[in-house]
């Protein structure tokens, strides 16, 4: 009975070592605050990092965050260099046989603005110079608007908020949290919509291998619960409501 119970306890000690040695790898490509944002120590944090932290807390299982770049990300998911991964481009709308993402913790849902006081409408975008972040990777969106050379992609907030200002492109597209973000502390002002939000995909979600199937599912529902307990709504008014 003794020799049972110690070989119980080594078998539960060697599960809390090998669950604690392997913490969850989270990829964290680059995108535009306030989703996920660093300081000089690389210290992650935003609103999709304390939604990933919340639900590696309630999944009990330890978490840590890895930069990735965009054009990467997959090949570091296949390698097992990540297990999971923030990605800046909505879910979209065809499955894949070998990825897999999670439900959506944020719709995806655009807004063109500007500070053209000739542009009114999306028939006024024809032909002309409509900036983007190029992480979004909004191109398959904005051929519907206008022309493809009139495509202008930015990889930082401030060169693309200025490239408006000084009519070097006439419209943005921003995710409309992104903008509301921007517009309630003063990071972009002056700007009118232009038109009604569109919807850009299928919302973001967390993205890994089919074989990891098993912690999507526990991901999926932690988010439901979260959405359920008020958690989720708590970390959104963090940064989207003022």
């Amino acid at each position: 009975m003794k020799y049972i119970k110690n070989v119980i306890f080594l078998f539960l000690f060697l599960s809390s070592i090998q669950a604690y040695g392997n913490p969850i790898t989270v990829g964290i490509t680059k995108f535009a605050g306030p989703f996920v944002r660093s300081d000089v120590d690389n210290h992650y944090f935003g609103f999709s990092i304390d939604i990933i932290n919340e639900i590696c807390k309630r999944i009990q299982e330890q978490c840590e965050f890895k930069s990735v770049t965009t054009e990467l990300l997959l090949d570091q998911l296949t390698k097992g260099d990540v297990d999971i991964t923030i990605t800046s481009t909505p879910i979209p709308q065809e499955s894949s046989s070998q990825y897999i993402f999670s439900l959506p913790y944020m719709p995806s849902i655009g807004q063109f603005v500007t500070i053209n006081p000739n542009i009114k409408s999306f028939e006024d975008l024809q032909n002309k110079k409509i900036g983007a972040l190029s992480e979004s990777n909004l191109k398959n969106v904005l051929v519907l608007y206008t022309s493809e050379d009139n495509i202008k992609e930015y990889s930082e907030v401030d060169t693309l908020i200025n490239a408006l200002v000084n009519n070097d492109i006439d419209a943005i597209l921003l995710n409309v949290n992104i903008l509301k973000y921007f517009t309630n502390n003063k990071i972009i002002i002056g700007v009118r919509p232009i038109g009604k939000p569109i919807s850009l995909g299928n919302g973001y979600g967390l993205l890994a291998l089919r074989k990891n199937a098993a912690l999507i599912d526990k991901i999926n529902k932690v988010l439901l619960q979260m959405e359920n307990d008020g958690t989720y709504e708590a970390i959104y008014n963090k940064y989207f409501e003022k």
